[in-house]
């Protein structure tokens, strides 16, 4: 096939501090995808999350970690 269409979001839990881009797209075979990840603290001290992005065939999640410190 060579191409798979993703999407990347956080999970519901995941506050607002952050943001991911693209939301959609494709993914190409061999071909790398940059993502975006932003962190934009609401409060101090350190906020946690879960990236996930999902094709119709794998779904892969990430921790991610954001601080003030």
């Amino acid at each position: 096939m060579g191409f798979a269409d993703f999407r990347a979001a956080f999970t519901p839990e995941t506050g607002a501090e952050w943001t991911v881009e693209p939301a959609e797209g494709s993914l190409k075979q061999r071909e790398d995808t940059p993502f975006i990840v932003r962190f934009k603290a609401q409060s101090p001290g350190v906020c946690e999350g879960y990236l996930v992005v999902e094709t119709e065939d794998f779904k892969k999640t990430w921790k991610v970690v954001g601080s003030t410190a």
